[in-house]
């Protein structure tokens, strides 16, 4: 007689690649870049402005550096841009505010002491 736990390890393979799916897709996206560089070895001379000179590199090096560059660059540009709308609109934060301060609409400290409502007979009050 087969265990009734038995048929459940099935199942563990796709919790387990559910669980560890940013690995496996950092692995997928490294797997893709790996193959991208190895097909696209057509060697290229990249001329860089501003007199850095010529250099030799495959094509795909050289596509790929370009796109990490403009990502880069992307990042830098919108926190740029984050921070510049935060200073011009400082009233849109709300963390701006007192987080010791009371709200005006909650009871006072001792409500509860003063209730007539739970167990009356309970012995806890005093």
């Amino acid at each position: 007689m087969i265990a009734p736990y038995k048929r459940r390890r099935s199942a563990g393979l796709v919790r387990n690649l559910w669980v560890y799916r940013r690995l496996v897709a950092v692995a997928f996206v490294l797997g893709l870049t790996l193959w991208f560089i190895v097909m696209n070895n057509t060697e290229v001379d990249v001329r860089i402005p501003f007199g850095f000179g010529p250099w030799k590199t495959t094509s795909g090096v050289a596509i790929l550096l370009g796109a990490i560059a403009g990502s880069i660059l992307t990042a830098l540009v919108f926190t740029i841009l984050i921070t510049m709308k935060r200073f011009r609109h400082p009233s849109d934060r709300t963390d701006d505010a007192d987080p010791s301060a009371i709200p005006d609409d909650r009871p006072p400290s001792d409500y509860a002491s003063k209730t007539k409502d739970g167990f009356p007979d309970s012995g806890w009050s005093a």
